[in-house]
């Protein structure tokens, strides 16, 4: 599935600013595997700390590295995350996940973008991988990942996040690095054991800042790795209900979902609010789909269309697909009563099932 894309010109230099590549793993040896050798490219320093594996993970980071290091588990992230950067020879710091695997990476513009803005988060396009009804799908989230040790450090037991040591504002830059995560596919076993262990985490911090939408947000998030729509579908909504802040990426992404299962829960009416995030979101294509087919949930059908027909090109987008939406657009068409223009729309959408469905229907 992953195919390691190798960058020219990745020569050392003696101008070049060295990277360590910082990776915190417990017992996830077949990822941690693949997330090293999609390092070997490169010219990194690696620094693995292992906060209690009980299979062979130690042995295996041994062979890609001899900065291998042991971390008490305290049930804290950010500790762990800390105490790896702390590890570390250089000050340029590359934080990976083990379930996160290199898949492109522009040597050349990574040096210069990291020369350009010294005291700046470099943020990395990671592709999550997750599984409804058996079948696979992939949400572009962007994260910060490069930074320099002298400015930052984490904060958060769970869902950690960068904040500056120093007195300086806190700027971000978009980098040539993109991973694949595979950390929401698995088996329903795995799938919970590492949701309950968020839980678990998450629910202190909730009630130290019971007013901050973004640990609900997590919550909601992990029942919903769970299976669970209906416990995520109160936590989305006690997100909602404490103001989100619409500049924040967490914030598009629990108003798609949560509008999403409203749609689900046949509540189109109350889904009518999220209208109030039209000027935020009117580029992503989750939005402008949700919005789409909360028209449909509510007969009408020639406000879904123009929503829908944006989405397609919508410079923005988190997971909805294509086919999903030309999908929509055929059926309106065919609601219409136009089947040739219908006809052509449920063509686009391949094997997608429910458009077969409707290319037979209108053939029968």
């Amino acid at each position: 599935m992953y195919c390691y894309r190798t960058i020219k010109n990745k020569k050392e230099t003696s101008t070049m600013i060295p990277i360590s590549v910082c990776i915190i793993t417990k017992n996830e040896a077949e990822h941690l595997e693949k997330c090293l050798e999609a390092l070997k490219p490169y010219p990194f320093e690696i620094v693995i700390v292992d906060t209690g594996s009980t299979d062979n993970s130690k042995e295996i980071a041994r062979k890609y590295t001899n900065k291998v290091f042991d971390f008490e588990w305290v049930k804290d992230f950010s500790a762990a995350r800390n105490f790896s950067i702390s590890r570390a020879s250089h000050n340029m710091i590359l934080v990976l996940d083990t379930d996160e695997f290199l898949l492109e990476f522009d040597f050349d513009q990574v040096q210069r973008l990291m020369a350009e803005h010294p005291k700046s988060v470099g943020l990395i396009k990671r592709l999550d991988y997750f599984e409804i009804d058996g079948e696979r799908h992939c949400q572009t989230t962007i994260i910060d990942r490069l930074f320099n040790r002298k400015y930052y450090r984490y904060e958060r037991p769970i869902h950690e996040i960068l904040v500056p040591i120093t007195n300086i504002s806190t700027t971000s830059y978009n980098l040539p690095i993109v991973a694949d995560h595979v950390g929401y596919v698995g088996s329903v076993e795995k799938l919970y054991e590492k949701s309950m262990r968020d839980i678990e985490l998450l629910l202190p911090e909730i009630e130290k800042n019971p007013d901050e939408p973004y640990n609900y947000f997590q919550m909601a998030q992990s029942y919903l790795c769970m299976r669970n729509q209906e416990q995520a579908f109160e936590y989305f909504k006690m997100a909602m209900k404490r103001n989100p802040p619409p500049g924040e990426d967490y914030t598009r992404i629990l108003v798609c979902n949560y509008g999403n299962i409203l749609l689900d829960y046949n509540k189109a009416e109350e889904a009518r609010s999220l209208l109030s995030f039209y000027d935020d979101y009117n580029d992503n294509a989750d939005y402008l789909c949700m919005i789409g087919v909360m028209y449909l949930h509510l007969n009408q059908h020639l406000k879904a269309l123009p929503e829908l027909v944006k989405a397609l090109s919508a410079p923005s987008r988190d997971s909805v697909e294509s086919r999903v939406i030309s999908y929509y657009i055929g059926y309106i068409y065919e609601v219409f009563g136009q089947k040739d223009i219908a006809r052509q729309h449920y063509q686009k959408c391949g094997e997608f099932e429910p458009a077969l469905e409707a290319l037979q229907r209108m053939d029968g």
